[in-house]
């Protein structure tokens, strides 16, 4: 079976839900973010409202770093070193996650962990009917205040304190997540809200915010 959504083709059945959460890029592309459908339709995946003050991603400065690729994600209590994989988006405009809710995909377009400036965004699917729950899932009960510690290919770890919360219509996600430029910062999103069983389709992303800290706090 073939069914059209939000402007993409899927085939087969049963297919992945494609989330599409519009963003301008630099280049004058777009993005789109992906989430697979869970076994439980209409559930919502939302548990807390927004909160704190989101990190502005206004211009700033600062020494150069060597960039390294993140290769892992670890929340002490919530999440246990999901490995990260780095994409862009498909020929479809849509952002190229792993297909396995269990691994994470970096927008390798935005910034490194490290870097002095710009977003280091990091995403995945909630969930999908083959595998349950992936480790996003967990994003819904992160605090503010948490760390999250993102682990590079040469080795290192960069802490972020998490700020805020948000939760964002699919179709309004702030484009300035997918910029190099900008105060540095951290981004996890995956899906949230109600689960259209016809549409198989969320109805909103949850982004939490980080900000980073310096090593040994």
């Amino acid at each position: 079976m073939t069914r059209d959504h939000d402007g993409l083709r899927l085939r087969g059945e049963p297919g992945p839900d494609r989330l599409l959460v519009w963003a301008g890029l630099a280049a004058a592309s777009s993005a789109a973010l992906t989430c697979l459908w869970p076994g439980a339709a209409g559930d919502p995946a939302v548990r807390a409202p927004d909160a704190g003050t989101l990190p502005t991603a206004t211009s700033a400065g600062g020494a150069a770093h060597v960039a390294s690729p993140p290769v892992a994600l670890t929340i002490p209590g919530h999440v246990e070193r999901a490995p990260v994989d780095p994409v862009t988006a498909d020929v479809r405009g849509a952002l190229a996650v792993p297909e396995s809710p269990a691994r994470l995909g970096w927008w390798a377009l935005g910034a490194h962990p490290g870097a002095a400036r710009g977003t280091l965004l990091l995403a995945g699917h909630l969930d999908s009917a083959a595998e349950g729950a992936g480790p996003l899932e967990a994003l819904h009960d992160v605090p503010l205040g948490a760390r999250a510690h993102v682990t590079t290919a040469d080795g290192a770890r960069h802490t972020y304190r998490i700020v805020a919360r948000r939760t964002y219509p699919k179709a309004g996600l702030p484009t300035d997540l997918f910029g190099a430029h900008g105060a540095p910062r951290l981004a996890l999103v995956t899906c949230a809200g109600v689960f259209d069983p016809d549409a198989h389709a969320y109805a909103d992303n949850l982004v939490l915010y980080g900000v980073p800290l310096q090593p040994g706090r």
